[in-house]
């Protein structure tokens, strides 16, 4: 967000406000706009971005606020193109870890570069136009194929809150940590294991068990930065933060990506996301000394608000994730030769299946409905060649993937 385009801080809200409500936009259009649309859309917007990137070092300091929101507004496809092409990866939230460390770091690395701004700008420039061609994400889903966007708007709040409460946090912290850095961009090496740390979570506990353990660093951040604010104590506190940012933009991402097609859900996702940076920076400059206690309170608030989440749910709540991720977090994979035979939403089904989950638990996991998932399976079993529910697990035994010992019953039985 302040990084070589931007120059300049005080640009960064010229920029991200715009972006911001172009994310929600396009959120909006993108379920109504054709596939082929919607494709041509990013193109454009990856050629705009690149271009607007390219010339930026010849833009005058007179008119640079409306070449910011210019950027803004053509980022928004580009920002949609790194969903699509996430979703589209054989592992997707692991490819996202990847994504966030790595660009972090590349960000890092250009901007620490001894290369003059105009070579940074054009080597920029070319980067983006990788993102031009099409995506492997498939197109318009099957209307049984699509999810409902309930399970992500249910994390929104949470999201947006926790970033306002960053804003307010860097707003004291990030000057205090800039005097006594020992190694100034060393912090987005914490960000990075936060990201590492929350795909761990997620693949062993519930959700909101990553929620909790980001409140827990941010409550960290706050303690340290009070009780020691000297070079020790604004260390630790900037790398704590660092290490919840990295959990709650994973866990974001994972949510995203759980959708079919993920276009509406990304945009609404970053959306907020960018939306509580926006307030939280906002509220940083507007009230000035007053933003520790401020900050306090949002923490508490930030509290409740993880706890109401997390409450309700008494259950693991099993992760939607691909094949290679699944196997990344050590959750049962759909074995090969009958992954080969079906579509990804049934693969999906058939991984709460292994797990025993009954017909009302898959669908809410999924975001789907029942009579959906009474229709994936009628169709897996179409596909597999098996009649019951302990046909098609003996044969994903005899395929030497799955050992859970699962007990051979119905999944659409009540609990």
């Amino acid at each position: 967000m302040s990084g070589v385009l931007l120059g300049k801080t005080e640009l960064m809200l010229w920029f991200l406000i715009p972006h911001t409500l172009g994310l929600l936009a396009l959120g909006y259009a993108a379920i109504r706009l054709p596939s082929m649309r919607l494709e041509r859309l990013c193109q454009a917007g990856v050629i705009l971005t690149s271009l607007l990137t390219l010339i930026s070092a010849l833009i005058p300091d007179m008119v640079v606020a409306i070449w910011m929101i210019a950027l803004g507004l053509g980022a928004v496809p580009v920002s949609l193109r790194v969903g699509q092409y996430l979703k589209g990866a054989e592992q997707p939230v692991t490819t996202g870890v990847a994504t966030l460390a790595g660009g972090n770091l590349l960000a890092l690395a250009l901007i620490a570069s001894p290369m003059p701004d105009p070579m940074k700008l054009m080597l920029l420039a070319v980067l983006l136009l990788g993102l031009f061609p099409r995506s492997r994400e498939s197109g318009d889903p099957r209307p049984e194929d699509a999810t409902t966007l309930e399970p992500l708007l249910r994390y929104l709040p949470f999201v947006l809150l926790f970033q306002v409460v960053s804003g307010l946090m860097y707003g004291g912290l990030m000057p205090a940590y800039g005097a006594v850095a020992w190694a100034p961009g060393s912090e987005v090496l914490f960000y990075g294991a936060g990201a590492v740390l929350a795909l761990w979570l997620l693949g062993r506990y519930q959700a909101t068990v990553t929620m909790l353990t980001a409140v827990l660093g941010a409550l960290v951040a706050f303690a340290l930065w009070q009780i020691a604010p000297h070079a020790p104590g604004i260390h630790g506190a900037m790398f704590a933060m660092m290490i919840a940012a990295g959990l709650v933009d994973l866990f974001l991402l994972s949510r995203i990506l759980r959708h079919h097609p993920v276009s509406t859900a990304y945009c609404y996702g970053v959306g907020a996301l960018c939306g509580g940076i926006i307030l939280g920076k906002w509220l940083a400059m507007s009230v000035g000394g007053a933003a520790e206690v401020l900050a306090f309170a949002a923490l508490i608030v930030l509290n409740l608000a993880a706890l109401l989440l997390h409450i309700p749910f008494t259950r693991r709540e099993p992760e939607s994730l691909d094949s290679g991720d699944a196997a990344a977090v050590g959750m049962p994979a759909v074995p090969a030769g009958i992954a080969q035979l079906l579509s990804e939403q049934e693969q999906h089904v058939l991984k709460q299946v292994m797990e025993d989950k009954t017909y009302r638990e898959i669908a809410a996991n999924l975001g789907i409905s029942e009579s959906s998932v009474k229709t994936y399976m009628h169709r897996i079993y179409l596909k597999t060649g098996a009649c019951r529910r302990h046909q098609l697990m003996e044969m994903v035994r005899q395929s030497g993937i799955s050992d859970s010992g699962h007990p051979a019953t119905e999944p659409d039985r009540s609990r």
